[in-house]
């Protein structure tokens, strides 16, 4: 723990003035190891449920985007029709602020119309 001394107008928000007091607090020093181990602290993973509710949108939309990539989603397990998803509430907010959240409707087939070309 350090002292840090700073003028009383300063600690208190006030005007500056001629006063010459000073204000000494305690004061915590984070160092370098103790700010790494705040970091490494993993974010939890939330269900669907609790994602759609994040976002305000419905689960099936939500699950439509995982399936196309959003970021923040995680299928667990190996599944082929079904799978598990999991999502970061952190990774999903910079997905919607990077507006990465649209699903591009697919193209419609081309096809060729019966009859004369004429």
């Amino acid at each position: 723990m350090s002292i840090i001394t700073m003028p009383l107008e300063a600690a208190t928000g006030g005007e500056t003035g001629d006063s010459a007091e000073t204000f000494s607090a305690p004061a915590a020093v984070i160092t370098a190891k103790e700010s790494r181990q705040v970091l490494l602290t993993p974010e939890p993973f939330v269900s669907a449920d609790e994602a759609a509710q994040f976002l305000c949108v419905k689960r099936r939309y939500l699950l439509e985007l995982a399936r196309r990539g959003i970021a923040g989603a995680y299928a667990l397990g190996t599944g082929g029709q079904r799978k598990i998803w999991v999502f970061r509430l952190s990774e999903l907010a910079v997905s919607v602020v990077r507006n990465e959240t649209s699903i591009p409707k697919p193209a419609k087939p081309c096809t060729i119309g019966s009859g004369s070309p004429r």
